[in-house]
């Protein structure tokens, strides 16, 4: 009967345990994910920067890095090298640090929102707005599709909550 008993303790410790571990491990790949992007991105800019430094229009620069590149990987193929440099013509290093740049996934910033955006003002709007409510990067399409930076433009006063409810009714009925 003793035995019994201190195995259950045993097996409800061990679930409690395993639970702890389950939710430290999922806590610290969302952090690391985070870094990685940080870094990710912090790492497009400067290779940006360089690349707008020394292209030259017409000299295939670009088409030359992006070949001797190929055994970093397909991240840095011509038009992911492009978008790099589109990138840090586009940003300040001190927009990078000051606004919530780093924490938007790469291609929901370089496909969605800097590509969709009218203006570098309301490219900021869209990055902090995805950062503040964390928006996936189909949640900020729907937000240009319903004109959101629009809307606000049209009344700051109300909250991007009441527009976030707004929208997606106004989407649904579409």
């Amino acid at each position: 009967m003793i035995k019994t008993k201190e195995i259950t303790i045993l097996e409800k410790d061990y679930l409690e345990d395993l639970n702890k571990i389950k939710d430290t491990i999922r806590t610290n790949q969302a952090k690391a994910m985070v870094v990685v992007n940080s870094a990710m991105i912090l790492t497009y800019y400067e290779i940006g920067r360089i690349i707008n430094e020394r292209k030259i229009w017409g000299s295939k620069y670009i088409e030359n890095l992006a070949n001797d590149l190929k055994d970093y990987g397909k991240g840095f193929s011509y038009e992911q090298l492009k978008r790099m440099s589109h990138f840090a013509n586009e940003f300040s290093n001190e927009e990078i640090r000051s606004h919530p740049v780093t924490k938007i996934p790469w291609s929901t910033l370089i496909t969605v929102i800097m590509s969709k955006s009218k203006s570098h003002t309301e490219m900021l709007w869209y990055i902090n707005q995805t950062h503040k409510n964390r928006w996936s990067r189909s949640q900020v399409e729907l937000q240009f599709k319903a004109k959101a930076y629009e809307r606000y433009l049209i009344n700051p006063d109300t909250s991007i909550q009441d527009r976030e409810v707004s929208i997606n009714t106004e989407l649904n009925e579409i």
